[in-house]
C-alpha cells in the first residue's frame, strides 16, 4: 500500500512539473542575438517576470529572459533603478546557471558602467572567455566591451582578447569589419591594444583598421 502511494505521489509530480515547465516553455521569449555593438537598434522580445521557483527547475528560459531585460536596458540607456535591477536579475540568474557566456559579457557592459577600471569588468569578462571559448558570436561584443573599458590592464584578460583578433584575423575574415567597429569605439588604451594585437598578426591590415 505504501509503495502503490509513492508511486502516485511520484506520478503527480512529475506531472505537475510538466505541466509548469510546459506553461514557462509557452511562456518564454526567443533569446535573441548578441549585436556587435549594444548601441545598435536590434529586435528583443519582452523579457515576462517569473512567478514563484520557476526559475530554479527552467533556469535555461530565466536565463533567457536576464539576457533580454539586459538588453533592453543597456541599448535603450534606462534610468538607474531600471537598470540595477537588470543587472540584479542577470547576477542570479549567473548563480543558478553560470555556464552562459552571453549573459557574464552582458554582465561585463554593466560593470564597464559602474566602474571601467574596476576588477567586476575583468572578472565577468573572464568568465564570457571561460565560458565561450572560441564562439565567434561572441568574439565582436568581447572586443567591444574589452577595449572600450580600461579592463585589458590584466593581462590573462589582454591575452585571451588577443585570441579573438587572431581568430578573426586568419580564419574569420567575415568579422574583420567588427575589429574596425571596435577601434572606433575604444578608449586609447584599447585602440592601441588593437593595433599592437593586429600588428603582430597580420599588419597589412592596420591601414584598414585606423581608417
Amino acid at each position: 500500500m505504501l509503495f502503490r502511494i509513492s508511486l502516485i505521489t511520484l506520478a503527480l509530480l512529475v506531472g505537475c512539473y510538466g505541466l509548469l515547465s510546459g506553461a514557462a516553455e509557452l511562456a518564454a521569449a526567443t533569446r535573441p542575438a548578441l549585436p556587435a555593438d549594444p548601441r545598435t537598434p536590434t529586435q528583443l522580445g519582452e523579457a515576462p517576470s517569473w512567478p514563484g521557483g520557476i526559475p530554479f527547475f527552467r533556469s535555461d528560459l530565466e536565463n533567457n529572459h536576464a539576457l533580454i531585460e539586459a538588453l533592453h536596458a543597456i541599448r535603450d540607456g534606462k534610468a538607474s533603478a531600471d537598470s540595477d535591477h537588470a543587472r540584479s536579475r542577470a547576477i542570479s540568474a549567473l548563480s543558478v546557471k553560470p555556464y552562459d557566456a552571453e549573459l557574464w559579457l552582458t554582465l561585463a557592459l554593466f560593470e564597464t558602467r559602474r566602474d571601467p577600471n574596476g576588477p567586476a569588468v575583468v572578472g565577468a569578462l573572464k568568465m564570457a572567455y571561460i565560458t565561450g571559448a572560441n564562439d565567434a558570436r561572441l568574439m565582436p561584443l568581447r572586443l567591444y566591451t574589452a577595449t572600450s573599458a580600461d579592463a585589458l590592464f590584466d593581462l590573462e584578460l589582454a591575452e585571451l582578447a588577443r585570441g579573438d583578433v587572431r581568430l578573426i584575423l586568419t580564419r574569420r575574415p567575415e568579422l574583420k569589419a567588427t575589429l574596425v567597429q571596435a577601434y572606433r569605439r575604444a578608449s586609447k588604451q584599447g585602440k592601441s591594444f588593437l593595433e599592437e594585437a593586429v600588428q603582430a598578426v597580420d599588419a597589412s591590415f592596420l591601414g584598414a583598421l585606423r581608417s
